[in-house]
């Protein structure tokens, strides 16, 4: 059954029980469209190449891996983006002409996602399973695939190790990528990763051979606390040959000057002089080189004798701003693992922006492998990528009645500076950029022109959001932007009549508002009295709105809320901030809909605004299936002339998602119920990996939320959760669920449906 289907039989489902009255609870259904992502509009960039993937989203701190993900036989690329948690499909054609084809239809088939993850076969099934992040350790999702791509969790919670006489969780730090290779080549893998506190690393050894004669088992035991005979200074990236935890019963004072620490570092394992001896690549927080270490140990012991910071080669070594990790995967289907490499800094400011994937192309052989540098921004050149974040807004630059794109960034990488008393410390300055639509009105396509409308860059700021309106009455369109220090930049429209926009630097703090940090404004006509208002996002979550009270040529704002509507869109089981960027807009029935983007990616609706400006906004939900990644930034429009609007979505890794007004889907569900007055929601609604359950006061703490199947079988509970509360449904077949809850001793009954 399509997924389609599946949803119109899950709705039909959900009626009927409506009908019935089997259960206590109103479904208020939206009448908003839904959207579907759009990747064939054309976009140059500013050499006039046409770009293949332009609204894939940008990139910033990338894995890579071969998975067959069409399961036609054939390995594609899988490449997992940590900042925003994106999971990127990418096709690979074996047939000539050799090429990659973007597929994010295949995303909702992966499970939820977090720091890192590495695709593996652990069983030797033909099928790639997927070892990731969790809370204390390792988690494992089997590959299950049949007729489509499936995956099933098999570690509850996480991977376990005999260490000592105690079995207990491999720690795997969320700031360390971790080689999982069979070192012992007896056809199972093992684990390779530092200890809790740094320096030493220990090796999980993988006794499912051992014990029961197959690779179906994930059972380790640590059999080594300094495998490969060396350790990491604690203060720095040095490395230190020959030496191991203890001496006799002593800690080595060469190792420990003081406690030890550790705070983040990536491993590759590799035979790279084919002597049969396994090696090891590492990279290291706050350094921007990788360290490569040679075993001349004998096999079943490792030990590290030499080492060097020009991997893979003098001529070519890795350099970045911080934190590279070095992973494996063959790029252009000639059977040699190729060589990537990508930040790993969890840090949102310390990314390399536009040159974040350096790709060694292997001239030898999987076994003598000769690396050479072939792209520093593999695939990510052929994306639009601003940098660290996308905010854009439609506007028609150039009067010939196109919309096209401005759009400001939280900034370009500019310079490092590393101290031992602050570490690595990174500067970025945000600009302006302009893409024209050069398309039609039916069919839009885009050019990159222009990375720094009005030289914005001299004012050093970061995350610069633009807005657009007549501030001056002279009938063309001025511009503000807000940036990370909460005040705005003012730039008036010195173009005459019918001439391209042409915005110049005015005021740095227009009018003397602050917001607060991150602001994020919006111009629109709110009160609907003729003069345009101000309402803007901020870091917090919440929405300031500025009532002008001046005249059309020259405005005057007064704060008149600085929770406008009660929206309040922070995730405070994953965040104390929201980052609000709104985008007010008017149906066709000239109704005022607001929507929200947020610091994790959700798109959230309200209604109920006009003449409701004093009161609470109505959230309808949050747009199912648009998760763009972190920080995002929307705006909405009509690119192709029909009577549905369009939306672009920006994320923190610089790139958008394109998305069509889509008729005939229905958008979401809210629940309620009738006498109690307090609102339960859950969003996303279908769900496919996780949903925030609201209810009551935001921050607010209830007594119990269960979690039972359809027929009445209880799932799961949370003892006085604090919501919004956000559940991992990973787990949780597709299917309709109830959703208990009480607060402030009251019971609310609602409905979640899972359908990936």
């Amino acid at each position: 059954m399509s997924f389609k289907k599946k949803l119109r039989h899950t709705f039909l489902f959900l009626a009927l029980l409506f009908v019935t009255g089997k259960y206590s609870v109103f479904a208020q259904l939206s009448a908003i469209h839904d959207f579907e992502r759009v990747d064939s509009v054309i976009l140059t960039n500013e050499t006039n190449d046409t770009l293949q993937f332009p609204f894939a989203g940008g990139l910033n701190s990338c894995q890579f891996m071969n998975l067959d993900i069409n399961l036609d036989g054939n390995e594609d690329l899988l490449v997992f983006d940590r900042h925003g948690y994106r999971i990127l499909p990418f096709l690979i054609s074996v047939l000539p002409p050799f090429h990659y084809k973007f597929a994010p239809e295949f995303v909702r088939h992966f499970p939820a996602i977090e720091q890192w993850m590495q695709a593996i076969d652990y069983n030797n099934d033909g099928k790639k399973d997927i070892f990731t992040y969790t809370t204390g350790g390792i988690k494992v999702y089997r590959n299950d695939s049949d007729a489509e791509l499936k995956f099933t969790k098999v570690t509850q919670p996480f991977l376990l190790s005999q260490q000592g006489s105690t079995l207990t969780n491999i720690l795997v730090t969320y700031a360390d990528y971790p080689a999982i290779v069979d070192i012992d080549a007896d056809g199972d893998y093992d684990i390779i990763t530092f200890w809790g506190l740094g320096s030493f690393l220990e090796l999980h050894r993988n006794t499912s051979v051992e014990q029961f004669g197959n690779t179906d088992s994930l059972t380790f035991e640590k059999i080594s606390s300094c495998w490969g005979h060396f350790a990491e200074g604690n203060e720095d990236n040095t490395i230190i040959l020959d030496t191991c935890p203890v001496r006799g019963n002593e800690f080595n004072s060469d190792v420990f000057s003081d406690d030890p620490k550790h705070t983040g570092s990536t491993l590759l394992v590799q035979d790279l002089n084919n002597d049969g001896l396994p090696d090891i690549t590492i990279g290291d927080v706050d350094f921007s080189t990788l360290i490569h270490l040679t075993n001349g140990g004998i096999p079943g012991e490792a030990k590290m004798i030499s080492q060097t910071n020009n991997f893979p080669n003098s001529s070519e070594p890795v350099t970045m701003n911080s934190f590279p990790a070095a992973m494996l995967a063959d790029v252009n289907c000639d059977g040699k693992d190729d060589l990537l490499v990508s930040p790993f800094d969890p840090s949102l400011v310390k990314s390399e922006n536009q040159q974040s994937v350096s790709l060694y192309v292997n001239n030898g052989t999987n076994s003598q492998p000769d690396y050479s540098l072939a792209s520093e921004s593999f695939i990510q050149d052929q994306m639009l990528d601003l940098g660290s974040g996308a905010y854009p807004v439609f506007f028609d630059f150039n009067n010939d009645g196109l919309l096209d794109i401005l759009a400001g960034n939280y900034g370009y990488s500019d310079t490092c500076i590393f101290t031992p008393v602050t570490g690595l410390q990174c500067t970025f300055t945000a600009q302006l950029a302009l893409l024209l639509n050069i398309g039609t009105a039916g069919k839009p396509a885009f050019k990159l022109v222009d990375r720094n409308i009005a030289q914005l860059d001299a004012l050093q700021m970061q995350s610069l959001i633009p807005a657009l309106a007549d501030m001056d009455g002279d009938g063309d369109a001025d511009l503000i932007c807000g940036n990370s220090k909460g005040k705005l930049v003012y730039c008036e429209n010195m173009a005459l009549s019918g001439q391209d926009a042409d915005f110049k630097l005015v005021d740095p703090a227009w009018h003397g508002i602050d917001v607060g940090d991150f602001s994020a404004p919006q111009l629109i006509d709110i009160d609907k009295d003729g003069l345009t208002d101000l309402v803007s996002g901020k870091r917090n979550g919440t929405l300031s709105y500025y009532k002008n009270t001046g005249t059309i040529n020259e405005s005057q704002f007064v704060l008149e809320s600085e929770l406008l509507g009660g929206v309040d869109i922070t995730n405070t089981q994953l965040s104390n901030y929201g980052f609000s960027v709104p985008c007010f807009y008017q149906d066709k029935n000239g109704e005022t809909i607001l929507f929200a983007a947020s610091e994790f990616g959700e798109i959230f609706v309200y209604d109920q605004i006009d003449n409701n400006l004093g009161g609470n906004f109505r959230l309808l939900g949050t747009i199912p299936g648009i998760s763009e990644g972190w920080r995002a930034g929307v705006a909405i429009g009509n690119l192709n002339n029909d009577s549905l609007t369009d939306m672009l979505v920006g994320n923190y890794s610089g790139g958008m998602g394109l998305f069509f007004g889509k008729p005939d889907k229905i958008f979401g569900i809210n629940n309620t119920i009738g006498e109690s007055n307090i609102l339960l929601a859950i969003v996303p609604n279908p769900a496919g990996s996780t949903v925030s359950v609201s209810a009551g006061i935001p921050g607010g703490i209830g007594e119990y939320l269960s979690v039972y199947s359809v027929d009445g079988r209880f799932i799961r509970n949370y003892i006085n959760p604090r919501f919004p509360l956000r559940m991992d449904v990973s787990d949780l077949q597709n299917g309709v669920y109830l959703i208990n809850v009480s607060v402030s001793n009251r019971r609310l009954t609602g409905k979640l449906v899972v359908c990936r």
